[in-house]
């Protein structure tokens, strides 16, 4: 075996090793497998977003500019979806949250319109097809 082809059996070698180490996860949102360094910490607690940083990047962006767009509600507005007012809902994000959540179509980016953090995180869940597979579920489930 010549130098130039032992070095090069070597390189690969050293190269194989070292993307074994990096540890990586799956961007729910690009469908990417990046390593972990692509990813932040989820609001100040121990374990990393499910979006890369550039996804971050660019769903921030969206929501700006939605912001920007749409005023926020009116001190008697009520939650679409569980009717709940302002004063019942204050205090449910986080700490430097507001009451309402700003809901948009993330496959459009359409404005859908403001909910309480309780009702926004319910449907984060779910896309329609699964959220009617659960109200079936749960229809059949019922006692």
């Amino acid at each position: 075996m010549d130098n130039g082809v032992l070095f090069e059996w070597l390189d690969d070698m050293c190269q194989d090793t070292k993307a074994s180490t990096v540890k990586t996860k799956l961007c729910i949102k690009c469908n990417q497998l990046l390593p972990e360094v692509s990813f932040s910490k989820r609001g100040g607690e121990n374990y990393l977003r499910t979006e890369c940083k550039e996804c971050t990047r660019k769903l921030q962006k969206v929501r700006a500019d939605l912001r920007q767009q749409h005023e926020k509600p009116d001190e008697d507005y009520r939650c679409p979806i569980c009717g709940r007012g302002e004063e019942e809902c204050a205090g449910q994000g986080s700490k430097r949250a507001g009451t309402w959540v700003l809901d948009h179509s993330h496959e459009t980016n359409e404005f859908r319109g403001w909910l309480c953090h309780k009702c926004n995180r319910g449907l984060g869940a779910f896309n329609y097809n699964l959220l009617t597979k659960a109200i079936e579920y749960l229809k059949k489930n019922e006692s």
